[in-house]
């Protein structure tokens, strides 16, 4: 006898995997948070309004209200939530909605991006990979010492939060102490601390393609602050075009570009992404690759590291959106011939 969640569980497959579109021409909903900084949604519109699609933008403080409809009328969502309820922390909560009334989104799935925005638990996750990330520990209280060998200057993080939110560096202990009781009180989670990687910033971005996963040249980001080089939330927050003078394409050696390769493919399955995903990257003064963080939705707009490194490989935005749409297409065509097979023997 069939139990009650197998038969949910089938139903919910049919509900799915009988809207996957294969025609030419589709419905794509956009969702983003109203009022910020990124300019992604407009982006992605313009690219789908190229290809000939139609889009639905939809703000993510209305998700609660909206995802039905998302989820019945548009073949594919592109979920770009900055912020919900004005945290951070809380953006996976928009693309469950979504997941949980069956949208097609393309991208990470809920559980992947709450693992990849929680800079601490993705830590443990890439170093039991094998990927190098810097030496660090997590404080969850103010009255907690630091380790000994955690030596400044330091770099603090909360631990969920995006866009450079609460970054700082501590050049002396006391200064991580007094930054780690504000970040703990403004941000209300806990705050990674992990020794300043001197070096270059980089940004490796990953496409899923049918012959696995793509590699695109890599962008070294240039910032004024020569010493240390950090991406702060003004930096992230400047307007930029697609002429930027504070990125370029980065000229590795052959064992190197193997190397970070060969750690971002690595990253990309122990965090259990899918489609497309950035990682913030450090190459050391030695040589060594320092994996920073994980972004599941790494920005969109056309002056931004994704758009730059596909141009780089020969994509041109639209045809990056493009690219994006049929990976996902795609994979829940694949997923439809799959459940197919499962539910006919229910």
């Amino acid at each position: 006898m069939k139990s009650t969640s197998i038969i949910s569980w089938v139903r919910r497959q049919k509900k799915v995997h009988s809207k996957v579109n294969t025609s030419s021409t589709m419905r794509v909903g956009i969702v983003h948070t109203a009022g910020s900084p990124c300019g992604c949604a407009e982006a992605v519109a313009g690219g789908l309004a190229a290809l000939g699609h139609a889009t639905l933008i939809v703000d993510s403080e209305e998700i609660l209200l909206r995802s039905e409809e998302l989820a019945a009328t548009c073949d594919l969502v592109i979920d770009h939530t900055d912020t919900f309820l004005g945290w951070g922390v809380l953006r996976p909560f928009v693309r469950g909605e979504l997941e949980r009334w069956g949208a097609r989104v393309v991208g990470s799935s809920t559980q992947a991006c709450f693992l990849a925005d929680d800079k601490i638990a993705a830590k443990g996750s890439l170093s039991a990979a094998g990927v190098p990330t810097p030496p660090g520990a997590a404080i969850t209280e103010v009255t907690a010492e630091l380790p000994l060998w955690l030596q400044p200057p330091l770099i603090l993080k909360p631990a969920c939060e995006h866009m450079s939110r609460g970054v700082t560096l501590a050049k002396t202990r006391e200064e991580a102490r007094v930054a780690i009781g504000v970040l703990l009180e403004s941000y209300c989670q806990p705050v990674l601390v992990e020794t300043f990687i001197p070096g270059r910033e980089l940004a490796v971005s990953v496409l899923e393609s049918p012959e696995g996963l793509e590699v695109l040249p890599v962008l070294e980001w240039l910032s004024d602050d020569n010493e240390y080089r950090i991406l702060t939330a003004a930096f992230k927050l400047q307007e930029n075009g697609a002429a930027r003078e504070d990125a370029h394409r980065i000229i590795l050696s052959s064992v190197q570009r193997h190397e970070l390769e060969s750690l971002s493919r690595k990253a990309f399955r122990a965090l259990g992404l899918r489609d497309y995903a950035r990682f913030d990257v450090r190459l050391s003064p030695e040589g060594r690759f320092y994996f920073l963080e994980a972004n599941t939705t790494p920005s969109l707009e056309t002056g931004e590291a994704l758009a730059f490194s596909a141009r780089w490989a020969g994509l041109d935005y639209v045809h990056l959106v493009k690219r994006l749409l049929e990976v996902a297409q795609r994979r829940y065509c694949a997923d439809s011939r799959t459940n197919k097979t499962v539910i006919a023997n229910y």
